[in-house]
């Protein structure tokens, strides 16, 4: 069905005009429009010349078309007609008169708004669109007005140009005039409608009353500065609307029905009497009678007839009947007069046939002038919105021009005199634009005021109070009030009355006279005009007595302040009132005023009273006004005295805070009771008096709000020095009662005050709440006030119930206060920023003065996360207030202490309940960020700021709430109190709950991410706030699996975001020293941004990886695997092209180029020290200028500890000495030459060593510098601008450089100023360096998991980054760890940031490294190795004045033990054989001797000292030889530190590795001896004393069961055999020195007699394991042995061995108890015999060992193929006892130990490389088994040769010949085997050398065997011969072609033929 469209005339339609108007009052003033808003005022021009015209009356076509058609069309625009909307149209229309159709807009426009304020605070729609509809008029209105404004703001100077200026005169051409002055002709001839009920009708009025305000200053702005003329016909017209106004014949005045409707008419006839009086134009007026320009027809716009019609129309005026048409009348006579007064010709003058002069007294008998005041007292003007400046130049000129009219006398007893001084100043007071005009020379509209002002001063001090009056009016500004103190203290005479005698009158024609005596200054006692000074009659009093002006100069200013100070009561004084009003007008105006008057008065005060002793500076005044306050007696006068007084005292405690602050705090002008002063007896902590200020303060108070009414109420001006006291650092007794008093009764008690003036007990809320800011931040600098105000704010209920009471409303009440006509605007708006300066105070104490709250959370953190605070809780408040779009702060300053709010509940549970407010609270808050993130242009960085921050600590700390705004449901509140704002574990619950809404704040992020390119160089602040909003919803991914799917399912997401970082890649950094601190910044933003960036990409990687994962182990994976893998794929695309592109090289180069300047931040504090010794000079000398007290303190104090260093008694002595001073000059001129000295080194001049080198350093590193460092902050919401080193806000207050300019000081601002710019350099050096360092970890974070292969199997996520690439990286890399390292050396101090960075350089070095560990070369190792070895040197030499180098230090030791082991590897594996490689491990070699200082150096250091021994342990062994490398170890190492690690309990960590490289440096002679002289043996028997009886034995003191160990795949202990191999090496080094024989000495009672029961404990035997299943046999428990432990018993065993080398010794040590140690190693190898398994047998049930593996490496090893595949002897047995263990836990009692269980299974276990290496070690452990007997064997038969017999009784144990029958048949089985099996190929090196070791074995097996036979008496058995021959023959067979093994067959075949001698 076809929908029916009507088409309706396109002027029915407008665009809103609020954010016009909006617009045009944010422009800049000064500025012409920018284009995009001049193009909006062309679109609207129509409107604005017709205004509310253009709104039409009901006609039928519109009502037709609305009430036929569905749609209707409105030229471009069309409207969709609903019929509950058409009802309320027709409703609305007949209401207000209005057109259907408009009427339809606006119920359209305004109840479509589903979320607007007022739709849930008016009941009635119906009054919404009524209200909206006279908003958009008077929008309307105000644009136009603003339009014009802004044009004469600009003024003519861009008349050409001016865009602004062209509309408005465009507006004027198009007839705006007319258009206004027939719609006010219609709007005050209006009636209600009839239908109107009362309240709309009160409402109607009052708007109706409102546009006619507003139309009439449009009209005036027309006339005003002559935009347009006014014609004789425009103003008869509006002079009969005037006339007509006052009569009554206007239904206008019947609309006042209400208080504000009735000031809306006055305000009205106020502006059409002063639109009236400027049409006049007076102002051209005068300047004709000024230039005497004769009068022209038309000339002045109104002609001869013009002005006789006006005339005319005048005198129709009854001022009787019409009082308020006396002004005007009284102006058209100064018109006249002004007319009159023009040069005419004499003939024909008509003006002077009107009597001007009738007019004025008739205007003068309505009291006119008294109605002028009236309207300025009245305050109307200055409540009004409109052109208030130009109403009171209307004023100004019409005085002006009355003035020049007519003569007024200063005669007391003539009142018109003060009607014009009350006029005036009330004009001129707080109008600083009239104020410049009235001191500018060339204004001769001002001339006829100043000439009554030169009157005035001519009576001075005679007549005082009018001038004082006047003079403050003319006050304000800066410029005024340095021209009213210039006019006063260069007065050039003083005036008194006179006596005249025939003596003193020199000449009676020019009124000379002459004092014949002194004659004193009136109301100055002790000052007299000298003698002899000549005066001129200004008057004749009485008789003979006359007022005479002296001509006695005497600055003013100071004759006041001496009538001031010696006034006896002040109070109710007139002259005292109006004196402290024009001193506190002038220094609050005028800073340069504030130190004249400081000055040049106190230089007056010392001539005036003779004085030659020198004062304190600047204190005489101060010492005045304090004693007035002091002397001021409770009453209204008493308060408006004292308020001055302390805004006076407030201005110069800011000028010169140290001498002010003393008198005016000396004066007790609280009346404190307490007698402890910083001043006066100095600082001793805060005294035990009363911190309780006496009643009259706050008695005074509440008599000045209750009955005064000026400008400054008294609670102010105290507040305000009670703050300024606080900044200036004062700590005194006084300042905390003020502060105790401020917070404690003012804060608590004014808003139960009464006050006369409206509105200032918003004013004085707002100046409480930021006198309490204030403490808030004097914290952090004053130590000694801090824990008062900290306990004060924390924990007073009564402070916390006040804030609360300001801030706990709700944006609905805000709302309703708008609505409330009974409400002023001015009110809403002072409660407004109270509740959003409230919140920012809740807000900074939470973040600033927070306690500790481990223990207990402090009172107000409780009051503020209750639930149950009044009017309702902190968190319901914060929430809805973030709503209130009518005041952005409010909604900025309620979204940060939401945030922390969030955080600071995250530990608290029980407290989480408070988010949860009911579901439209949250729909609100959910629809508010909406609108804040939806907007297509960011109106509020701020806002959106604090909202982005919102969502990320919802996200970090409180992801229920997070997901209750992202979520519609209805049971939102049920999941939020089930969660209870909780963490969750799982995805499920909350994640999969989200509504649609989600979408749309999805989108708002998604939008914003797809113009990340943009933004992030416009606006990267914003942007970087965005990506932790992302980055927090990563780091908790599994609670946001929604959210985070929905932003992925962007195409655009992840593309976009890598965008950024590509655009930026290589991104130039600008040279520091020439950056400007907004380039700073954003370039400090723009890193931020890719930082966040890359650690959300690093969180998604490692994201998939898990997931993948995940998905891996389920068997029938879920269709979620598909997405999972596709959004992997992106993520890994991006990744591969940036490794495959240029992205990734470009990014690791710009990152690792460090911009850290160390000398900036160094001149920094240079720069600093030089301004605090200049300081220093000027304190001595007396002046403390414009610092802050809590400086000069510091100051002084460090200028104390200065004094006393020895560098500065050495050169006071030098001084001495040479002559130069004596005394207190002398320190003056060390402090200058100091002072050059360090001029000198911030120029460029390096300092050298000496005295003075001594003290910059001093000065450098003390507590001046450490205070303005900038700490830390915790903040939430930390940017990249909070990461400065200086905290320049605060050097600036502390120093108070703003008011340098105005005192001595000035010449000193340039030194100041050069260290701010030092500063400032640091600060961006820092910042950017800070914001790169950020880049560089997380690029690093993001290669780490891209690389990590830990999942990699499972998932394919990760990548390979082109060795190439790595390669290019790691070049570029190294040159910037040389150049970050270099400017190191050349400064005394180290910035932590440049360690920071240079550790960040070499683990990314470190990381790529790795990853090519594998595709090394030897140019890149030694690359490396020089870069780090170049690194580790300066930074070890660095330590000792550095902390915070240990990190990286460690990291450069890790670096070169990767490039070591690599080379190591490399040259060992493929060998070194072409000449490159052989150059390349010379060059090695060579770069690795230069380490080995180094790396000794390095020892020493706790961190370190693992590595660099592995490092050095490394160098010895593979690069270097003894003979090169000893001497440096014996020159550089500290070895007794070193080897005193071995007792140290928290080092057991490293005991391992200090043993192995002692074993290193133990197989040199020289090491042996060093090791030996170093105390070896003492901390070694001290190590092994710990080792209990072979329980722990790998293990020691760490209380861990060897299963436990294994479990966590731990890295077991070697302690014991690597200390035996120690004692072996170093036996061996030594040789048959004497030091050998002494350690076998006593080393062998020691380990065979203290340490037995480890001995027993590695050589124990356990029974071998039988198939018999007999379950009677009794069985031991057993436990597990080890690879490891295997090793251990061979360490003591070869160690046995080489004692036992040492016969005498041994036999000598041993006495005769080395027949069990025999026993022990015949049982051991008995077992090994036993395991005798053959090829071809089936293997045993029971697996013999058990010895499963327990390293990562035997694990690996488990992996591996066998490489010996035997299938004989031990290598078959192995496999059983090698699998993985199951769980056990036990007591070991052996090292080797068996299963005493039948295996489970008897399934084949294959080979492997971990069961050949048990077998190797069970042979080794043979061979060394068989050498110890046969040593023992060899020792025994020696002595039998000496004693000539064999002593059977004593000769050794032997083993049985069975048992060495099973170890020969293993030996040569295995052997055969091999040899047969590799017949055809080449064996192995690994193979070949366990034949070599079988093969000794057998031979050592043999020359036991022989030596039993031969002891014995014995043959071989003849089975046992035949059974050897046999497998000798296979074995010689199989050998044959094997020449490795020729010598030992060979040795072999002799020993076999000795045992066996008929062996063919």
């Amino acid at each position: 069905m076809a929908v029916t469209t009507t088409s309706v005339d396109r002027s029915l339609w407008w665009e809103p005009f609020s954010s016009l108007l909006t617009d045009l009052e944010n422009a800049s003033p000064s500025d012409d429009l920018p284009e995009p808003l001049a193009k909006k005022l062309k679109e609207n021009h129509d409107w604005f010349v017709e205004t509310v015209a253009r709104f039409k009356s009901p006609n039928e076509k519109s009502k037709e078309a609305l009430m036929s058609s569905e749609q209707i069309k409105i030229g471009p625009h069309e409207l969709t007609v609903k019929p509950d909307f058409r009802d309320k149209a027709l409703q609305v229309s007949s209401y207000l008169c209005l057109d259907e159709v408009q009427s339809y807009i606006l119920v359209d426009r305004y109840l479509e708004r589903g979320n607007v304020a007022e739709n849930y605070i008016v009941h009635d729609p119906i009054h919404v669109v009524l209200l909206q509809y006279f908003i958009e008029r008077q929008c309307l209105l105000k644009c136009t007005r603003q339009i014009l404004m802004h044009a004469l703001y600009l003024g003519n100077s861009l008349k050409e140009e001016s865009l602004i200026r062209e509309e408005a005169l465009k507006l004027i051409y198009d007839g705006l005039e007319g258009k206004l002055i027939s719609v006010l002709e219609v709007l005050m001839s209006c009636s209600h409608p009839e239908q109107m009920d009362v309240d709309l009708f009160t409402l109607w009025a009052e708007e109706t009353l409102l546009e006619d305000n507003l139309v009439l200053d449009i009209i005036f702005l027309i006339y005003y500065e002559s935009l347009c003329t006014c014609t004789a016909e425009r103003w008869k017209n509006l002079c009969l609307l005037y006339k007509g106004t006052l009569s009554g014949s206007y239904n206008f005045g019947k609309l006042a029905i209400s208080p504000e409707a009735l000031s809306s008419f006055y305000q009205a006839k106020i502006q059409l009497l002063l639109i009236l009086i400027e049409a006049l134009n007076l102002e051209n007026l005068l300047h004709m009678v000024h230039d005497e320009i004769p009068f022209r027809q038309g000339a002045c716009g109104f002609t001869l007839t013009d002005v006789r019609e006006v005339d005319a129309l005048m005198s129709g005026f009854d001022v009787f009947e019409m009082r308020e048409g006396g002004p005007l009348i009284l102006a058209w006579a100064v018109f006249l007069c002004l007319m009159s007064s023009l040069p005419q010709k004499e003939e024909s003058n008509e003006f002077m046939e009107i009597d001007h002069v009738g007019y004025v007294r008739q205007a003068f008998e309505a009291s006119s002038l008294s109605y002028f005041l009236e309207i300025l007292q009245s305050g109307i003007l200055k409540e009004s919105d409109g052109p208030v400046a130009g109403y009171r130049s209307v004023l100004r000129t019409f005085i002006s021009a009355f003035i020049a009219s007519y003569e007024i006398s200063l005669q007391e007893e003539d009142g018109t005199l003060n009607l014009i001084l009350g006029i005036l100043c009330y004009v001129y007071r707080g109008e600083e634009s009239l104020c410049i005009q009235f001191w500018d020379r060339a204004s001769f509209t001002d001339g006829p005021i100043r000439c009554l002002l030169c009157n005035l001063e001519g009576e001075f001090p005679f007549r005082t109070v009018e001038l004082l009056r006047l003079l403050s009016s003319l006050c304000e500004g800066s410029w005024p009030a340095e021209c009213v103190y210039n006019f006063l203290d260069k007065s050039t005479g003083i005036s008194s009355l006179f006596d005249i005698t025939s003596e003193s009158l020199l000449d009676n024609v020019s009124q000379i006279v002459e004092t014949q005596h002194p004659v004193p200054i009136p109301g100055i006692d002790g000052l007299h005009i000298p003698s002899r000074t000549h005066g001129h009659v200004l008057k004749v009093v009485d008789g003979r007595t006359a007022l005479v002006r002296w001509e006695h100069t005497k600055s003013a200013v100071f004759v006041l302040l001496l009538r001031l100070a010696q006034i006896p009561y002040l109070e109710n004084n007139e002259e005292a009132f109006l004196t402290l009003d024009l001193l506190s007008r002038m220094v609050s105006c005028n800073t340069a005023v504030c130190f004249a008057l400081m000055d040049s008065c106190n230089i007056c005060h010392l001539q005036a009273t003779g004085m030659n002793g020198q004062i304190e500076n600047n204190v005489w005044v101060v010492e005045i006004i304090s004693n007035i306050v002091r002397n001021l007696s409770p009453n209204p006068s008493g308060a408006a005295l004292m308020s001055m007084a302390f805004v006076i005292l407030a201005k110069m405690l800011k000028c010169c805070p140290s001498n002010v602050a003393a008198v005016a705090l000396k004066a007790n002008i609280f009346d404190v009771a307490s007698n402890s002063s910083t001043f006066n007896i100095g600082w001793n902590g805060l005294s035990s008096g009363s911190w309780l200020l006496s009643g009259k303060l706050a008695k005074m108070l509440l008599i000045d709000s209750e009955q005064n009414d000026y400008d400054c109420p008294l609670t102010i001006s105290v507040l305000d020095f009670t703050m300024e006291l606080v900044r200036t650092g004062v700590e005194d007794d006084i300042v905390v009662s003020l502060i105790v008093f401020s917070l404690q009764y003012i804060l608590v008690n004014h808003e139960y005050w009464k006050y006369k003036v409206k509105n200032t007990r918003w004013k004085v809320t707002l100046k409480v709440l930021e006198v309490m800011k204030t403490c808030i931040l004097a914290t952090a600098s004053s130590e000694k006030l801090s824990d008062v105000i900290r306990d004060l704010l924390l924990d007073d209920s009564s402070i916390h119930n006040t804030l609360f009471r300001i801030m706990c409303t709700t944006s609905e009440a805000l709302e309703r206060l708008y609505l409330n006509r009974l409400i002023e605007l001015v009110e809403i708006e002072g409660l407004q920023l109270a509740i959003s300066s409230a919140l920012d105070i809740s807000y900074v104490m939470l973040t600033k003065i927070s306690k500790d709250m481990t223990s207990s959370i402090p009172a107000f953190h409780q009051a503020v996360l209750s639930s149950t605070t009044k009017p309702i809780s902190v968190i319901a408040a914060v929430i809805s207030l973030i709503s209130f779009f009518r005041d952005p702060a409010i909604q900025v300053a309620a979204a940060k202490l939401l945030a922390i709010l969030l955080q600071m509940a995250e530990p608290h549970p029980f407290i989480n309940s408070c988010f949860c407010p009911d579901d439209k609270r949250m729909a609100d808050l959910r629809l508010s960020i909406n609108s804040i993130l939806l907007e297509h242009r960011i109106l509020n960085d701020d806002l959106f700021i604090a909202v982005l921050n919102l969502l990320a600590s919802a996200a970090r700390f409180q992801p229920a709430f997070l997901l209750a705004i992202f979520d519609t449901k209805e049971d939102t509140a049920v999941q939020l109190a089930n969660i209870g704002g909780v963490k969750q574990t799982t995805n499920e619950p909350l994640s999969g709950s989200l509504g649609s809404e989600t979408c749309s704040l999805v989108n708002a992020i998604l939008q914003f991410v797809e113009s990340s390119n943009d933004v992030i160089n416009s606006n990267p602040c914003v942007l970087l706030n965005a990506l932790n909003f992302l980055k927090a919803l990563w780091h908790g991914a599994g609670l946001y699996t929604t959210i985070l799917e929905r932003l992925k399912s962007s195409d655009k997401f992840w593309k976009q975001l890598s965008s950024s970082i590509f655009q930026s890649a290589a991104l130039e950094v600008p040279v520091l020293k020439s950056i400007k601190e907004s380039e700073a910044s954003l370039l400090g933003h723009k890193y931020r941004c890719q930082s966040a960036i890359l650690e959300t990409m690093a969180y998604d990687v490692f994201l998939m990886k898990k997931l993948l994962y995940a998905e891996s182990l389920v068997k029938d994976p879920s269709e979620s695997n598909k997405k999972i893998e596709a959004d992997n794929n992106v993520m890994k695309s991006i990744l591969s092209n940036w490794c495959n592109s240029s992205v990734l090289g470009s990014l690791i180069k710009s990152y690792t180029s460090c911009k850290y300047d160390n000398e900036i931040y160094f001149h920094a504090k240079v720069a600093l020290s030089l301004l605090t010794v200049h300081i220093m000079g000027k304190l001595v000398a007396g002046d403390a200028g414009s610092l802050s007290v809590s400086l000069v303190e510091k100051i002084r104090h460090v200028y104390k500890k200065l004094t006393v260093q020895p560098a500065f008694s050495e050169l006071l002595a030098q001084y001495s000495l040479r002559g130069y001073s004596e005394g207190k000059e002398l320190k003056a001129l060390i402090m200058s030459d100091l002072y050059y000295h360090l001029q000198g080194e911030l120029e460029g001049r390096k300092m050298s060593a000496g005295p003075f080198k001594e003290l910059s350093q001093f000065l450098i590193e003390s507590k001046m510098v450490k205070i303005y460092e900038n700490k830390c902050s915790l903040d939430l919401f930390l940017n990249a601008d909070d990461g400065h080193v200086f905290d320049l806000g605060r050097i600036q207050a502390d120093l108070g450089l703003d008011m340098w300019d105005y005192s001595e000081w000035r010449t000193s601002k340039g030194i100041a100023e050069t260290m701010l710019s030092c500063m400032q350099k640091a600060n961006s050096m820092v910042l950017i360096g800070n914001s790169k360092l950020s880049s560089l970890k997380a690029l690093i974070t993001v290669l780490t998991v891209y690389e990590d292969s830990l999942l990699e199997k499972m998932t394919e996520v990760g990548g390979k980054i082109p060795d190439q690439l790595i390669f290019s990286c790691m070049e570029h890399i190294c040159r910037s760890f040389l150049d970050t390292l270099e400017p190191l050396s050349r400064v005394p101090d180290v910035s932590e940031d440049v360690l920071d960075f240079l550790t960040s350089q070499a683990d990314l070095l470190l990381h790529l490294t790795r990853s090519v560990r594998k595709s090394l070369s030897m140019s890149v190792c030694l690359l490396l190795l020089k870069t780090s070895g170049t690194g580790l040197k300066m930074l070890n030499d660095l330590r000792t004045i550095v902390t915070g180098v240990n990190n990286t230090m460690k990291l450069l030791i890790m670096l070169i033990l990767l490039s070591m082991e690599f080379c190591w590897l490399d040259s060992h594996i493929s060998g070194v054989k072409d000449k490159e490689s052989i150059e390349g491990f010379a060059e090695i070699s060579n770069v690795s001797l230069g380490l080995l200082p180094i790396l000794c150096n390095c020892v020493t250091v706790a961190e370190c000292h693992s590595l660099c021994l592995t490092a050095l342990d490394l160098t010895l062994k593979g690069f270097l030889t003894p003979d090169t490398w000893f001497p440096i170890i014996h020159q550089h190492l500290q070895l007794q530190h070193v080897v005193l690690k071995l007792q140290d309990k928290n080092s057991f960590g490293s005991v391992p590795v200090l043993l192995k490289f002692f074993l290193t440096i133990a197989r040199v002679r020289g090491g042996a001896e060093m090791l030996l002289n170093a105390g070896f043996f003492s901390s070694l028997k001290l190590l092994f004393a710990d080792m209990s009886d072979g329980r722990v034995s790998s293990v020691i003191n760490s209380g861990k069961k060897l299963s436990t160990l294994s479990d966590k795949i731990e890295k077991p202990q070697l302690i014991w055999g690597l200390g035996l191999a120690v004692i072996t090496a170093m036996v061996h080094s030594l040789g048959d020195s004497s030091l050998s024989i002494d350690i076998v000495a006593n080393v062998i009672p020691y380990l065979f007699s203290e340490k037995a029961h480890l001995i027993s404990y590695f050589l124990s035997a356990p029974d071998f394991p039988s198939d018999d299943h007999d379950k009677k046999r009794p069985r031991a428990q057993r436990t597990w042995t080890s690879l490891s432990k295997l090793m251990e018993t061979e360490q003591t065993l070869m160690l046995m061995c080489v004692l036992a080398q040492h016969w005498n010794t041994w036999v000598k040590a041993m006495k005769d108890t080395d027949s069990q140690l025999r026993e022990m190693s015949i049982h051991l190898l008995a077992f090994i015999s036993c395991g005798n398994q053959r090829l071809g047998e089936a293997p045993s049930r029971i697996p013999p060992l058990i010895c499963p593996p327990i390293l990562k490496d035997e694990l690996d090893c488990c992996n591996k193929p066998s490489f010996v595949n035997s299938k004989n002897g031990w290598f078959a047995l192995s496999p059983l006892g090698c699998i993985s263990k199951p769980k056990f836990s036990g007591i070991s009692t052996t090292a080797l130990v068996i299963k005493d269980q039948a295996t489970e299974s008897n399934n084949y276990v294959s080979q492997t490389y971990f069961s050949d290496s048990v077998a190797i070690q069970i042979y080794r452990i043979a061979f060394l088994l068989l050498k110890f007997l046969c040593l023992q064997a060899e020792g025994a038969a020696k002595g039998a040769e000496e004693l000539g017999y064999v002593d059977l009784a004593h000769f050794p144990e032997l083993p049985m010949p069975e048992i060495l029958h099973g170890i020969q048949d293993q030996a040569i089985a295995i052997v055969t085997e091999l040899c047969e099996t590799n017949r055809s190929k080449q064996i192995q090196s690994e193979v070949q050398q366990v034949c070599l070791l079988l093969l000794q074995t057998i031979e050592m097996a043999l020359y036991l065997e022989l030596c039993v036979l031969q002891i014995c008496g014995i043959k071989p058995m003849l089975g046992r011969v035949e059974d050897v021959s046999k497998e000798v023959k296979l074995l010689m067979k199989a050998t044959e072609g094997h020449a490795f093994l020729k010598g030992s067959m060979k040795s072999l075949s002799q020993i076999i033929s000795l045992v066996y001698p008929g062996l063919p």
